[in-house]
């Protein structure tokens, strides 16, 4: 039996190595921790403003409605419109999905290909490579750019003004702040489930004292 439950936890460990081994080695440099949080309303209020900024205008957020972002970022929904309807000079509502202006066509002629929604590129990326990416941009001598974790991307250094107007510190926390946010894009309840989690904690631990009390009241008198 104890063999056999020896052999049974080398397989797992070996196949857990494995599996973090190939997932390590299959990106050209290593991934860089983001280090956010949903739970910083004020992070996600400048990762969104710089959505709206610098990628709105050729990515979209389809699955994420105007008031809904509003109200979790501590927006009203008229402040919703004016954040993220600018490319449309305000005139968005409240109940409109986060769409881009951008033709698909135009698009496709620009780049090559369409860019790619970002409601869900939290969960479908990670955001330790979504931070990576966005800050493993390079120029070459001869002008030409190009991203050390995503040879031959199609996406320009569209952050390239924002990182030459700002000290490497400040730009790492501003690419943090766009993650952030995009973490918060891919699952809106997220704040709320985590923040759930914290009193589903303190009612079991309430509950645990409770009963260890309870149960020293029952066998008080059991010599």
């Amino acid at each position: 039996m104890k063999s056999m439950l020896k052999l049974v936890l080398t397989s797992v460990a070996l196949m857990v190595a494995s599996v973090a081994q190939a997932g390590g080695g299959s990106y050209p440099i290593p991934l860089e921790k983001a280090k956010i949080s949903v739970l910083d309303q004020a992070s996600l209020q400048r990762g969104a403003d710089l959505y709206a900024q610098y990628c709105m205008g050729c990515h979209s957020m389809k699955y994420l409605r105007v008031n809904r972002a509003a109200r979790d970022l501590g927006w009203s929904p008229e402040e919703g419109v004016a954040h993220f309807q600018h490319i449309r000079n305000g005139q968005g509502k409240p109940t409109d999905m986060i769409e881009t202006t951008l033709n698909p066509e135009t698009a496709k002629q620009a780049f090559g290909s369409v860019p790619p929604d970002l409601s869900l590129q939290a969960r479908l990326r990670g955001t330790d490579w979504l931070y990576t990416f966005l800050r493993s941009y390079e120029r070459a001598e001869d002008g030409t750019i190009s991203n050390k974790l995503f040879p031959g991307v199609a996406m320009p250094h569209i952050l390239e003004g924002l990182q030459n107007s700002l000290p490497p510190a400040e730009f790492d926390a501003a690419v943090g702040d766009l993650v952030n946010f995009m973490d918060y894009a891919a699952e809106p309840a997220k704040p709320q489930r985590l923040m759930m989690g914290w009193w589903v904690l303190g009612f079991l631990a309430l509950l645990i004292m409770l009963t260890y009390l309870l149960k020293k009241e029952f066998w008080r008198d059991v010599k």
